[in-house]
């Protein structure tokens, strides 16, 4: 049985799956689940019981319907609103609070004091700073060809899809640095690197890097603003 840290509160209807590790202080809403297998696990073990666990921090708040995949880490005093889910490797830093329906893809690391408002999409692998804000439905997108269903169907190659997308990005598939703030329904495509200090208008589609302390708006982007 598990044994609760100081001041912790679980839900009844929560799941908490292998060996996960809970902060003191932290609250567990209804029907959240830490430590959810993920899609290689399920497909080795078939066993949704078969889980190496998540790990959160003290003083968090998960609210009901949220997932924690195996192998997600957050920090202290992180706050998901409802049906949050974070995804398998995903690394979150302190103070950060995310909104509801909010999507933070496999092995992506945001940094501390990172908001994201409802419905926001974080791509595999993106690196975020620390004292970011992204509004409501932004999307950060892994590729650009979009390639899966024809991968899937065996009509594209690994290889050949990945030839086309690392003409656009290696490493992170988005990176975004310290104090950016990003609008509503913006689009960040993979492989651009968005600078210290900047800002994304609403609605954007940014598909080039934009330096520090500009201002970047349109479709596609364009710097209106440089510092």
């Amino acid at each position: 049985m598990l044994e609760l840290p100081l001041k912790s509160s679980i839900a009844e209807s929560a799941i908490i799956l292998g060996a996960s590790g809970i902060g003191e202080g932290t609250l567990i809403g209804w029907n959240v689940i830490v430590g959810h297998p993920s899609k290689a696990s399920l497909l080795q073990a078939r066993d949704f019981s078969n889980s190496a666990g998540a790990q959160l921090g003290a003083h968090c708040i998960l609210r009901s319907g949220t997932v924690i995949y195996e192998q997600a880490a957050l920090g202290n005093n992180v706050q998901t609103g409802h049906h949050v889910i974070i995804r398998e490797g995903a690394q979150i830093g302190d103070d950060c609070v995310f909104g509801n329906n909010t999507v933070i893809r496999e092995d992506a690391q945001l940094g501390r004091n990172v908001r994201l408002m409802e419905s926001v999409t974080i791509s595999e692998g993106a690196l975020i700073g620390d004292d970011v804000f992204i509004g409501p439905h932004v999307t950060f997108t892994a590729g650009r060809y979009m390639t899966g269903a024809l991968q899937a169907s065996g009509q594209l190659s690994t290889e050949s899809a990945t030839e086309m997308e690392g003409r656009f990005w290696q490493g992170p598939s988005v990176q975004v640095a310290d104090r950016v703030r990003i609008g509503s329904n913006a689009v960040i495509l993979a492989g651009v690197q968005l600078g210290e200090d900047c800002v994304i208008a609403a609605g954007a589609v940014v598909s080039t890097n934009v330096p520090a302390g500009a201002t970047a708006a349109g479709n596609p982007a364009r710097i209106l603003k440089s510092s």
